[in-house]
């Protein structure tokens, strides 16, 4: 709904008290921006099921904006795919997601910044869920801060910082990221093997009749209605950074390659002395660092979480850190 209504966004007074990650661009923010060394590869296939316009006025029809292809590949921010209202879209991938070290892939949407405050946003969005059988699916724990009322209306900003897990948080070219271990074990999941992500459309209408809930039991408010053909969630794209194609050597060079201390405040080592280069890049794509040994002092960078690319003469492997 974005590329018609920005013009129209409004503020909504905010009446709780923010508790998690912040937008994109600021410190403590989790958002990974699309150029990201961190991901391995996109989805590859992709299978919507519209909902309405305004789920409480089904004869007005259903979202139409895009086409089910919009959310392959790598993001751009202009071609997605709207959803409507509980809309659902099934993701697949060459090589099943696997449950590395932190985050494993990660959702794409376009939210828009209110221009006078940086920590507003235009924000659509969708439960995420994932299965390892295609039939049987498990949705990651979500919360939103959101009073339940009153109504959250069709043009009106809100904090990012009152959501968590929940995909379209972040702004556009910005993927929310979500790890495979914050979900229950089940024998009916196998983390190892994720062949499908579903998107379900968050219908933010607050009637009881209408209403979605997080996992906690609140409803969630959500901006709406938005009875266009693009309403709903607009999926961007879904990025991978753990696989099975990459994590399965991945993982056994993990074990033999340390990055430490992790935390870490001054020096980041290796344990190989067949280094080529350390690289190290910013969630936001940016590489900030560089060294062509085994260490790398680290103690002028901003605290937060960094992603390191090394080299060596057989293999590349990409870690996550904390700088403190």
């Amino acid at each position: 709904m974005k590329r018609i209504l920005s013009i129209f966004l409004v503020v909504l007074p905010l009446l709780s008290v923010a508790q998690f990650a912040p937008p994109a661009g600021q410190e403590g923010s989790t958002a990974i921006h699309e150029d990201s060394p961190a991901f391995v590869a996109w989805a590859t296939g992709c299978t919507v099921e519209r909902g309405p316009k305004q789920i409480d006025k089904p004869e007005n029809g259903l979202a139409s904006y895009g086409v089910d292809a919009d959310a392959l590949g790598k993001p751009d921010g202009l071609l997605v795919v709207s959803l409507g209202d509980g809309g659902k879209a099934v993701l697949t991938f060459d090589s099943p997601i696997c449950n590395g070290d932190g985050f494993d892939f990660a959702v794409f949407e376009n939210p828009l910044k209110y221009a006078q405050d940086t920590n507003l946003y235009f924000l659509e969005l969708a439960f995420v869920e994932v299965s390892s059988d295609g039939e049987n699916y498990f949705r990651f724990p979500a919360v939103s801060l959101f009073p339940e009322t009153p109504q959250i209306g069709s043009f009106e900003c809100t904090d990012p910082k009152l959501i968590n897990n929940f995909a379209g948080k972040y702004a556009s070219h910005y993927g929310t990221p979500f790890d495979l271990d914050e979900l229950p074990d089940d024998v009916l999941l196998n983390k190892d093997r994720i062949t499908h992500v579903r998107l379900v459309d968050v219908v933010g209408c607050v009637n009881p009749e209408y209403a979605t809930y997080d996992s906690e039991g609140h409803i969630v408010n959500d901006s709406w209605p938005t009875p266009f053909p693009s309403s709903g969630f607009d999926l961007d794209a879904v990025g991978v950074i753990h696989d099975v194609a990459h994590y399965s050597v991945g993982d056994q060079m993990s074990r033999e390659m340390l990055v430490y201390p992790n935390p870490v405040h001054n020096i980041l080592s290796v344990n190989s002395d067949d280094v080529v280069s350390m690289t190290v890049f910013s969630l936001a794509g940016q590489r900030v660092l560089s060294s062509d040994n085994n260490r790398m002092d680290v103690s002028m960078l901003p605290n937060g979480i960094y992603v390191v690319r090394v080299m060596t003469k057989e293999t590349t492997v990409v870690n996550r850190f904390i700088k403190n």
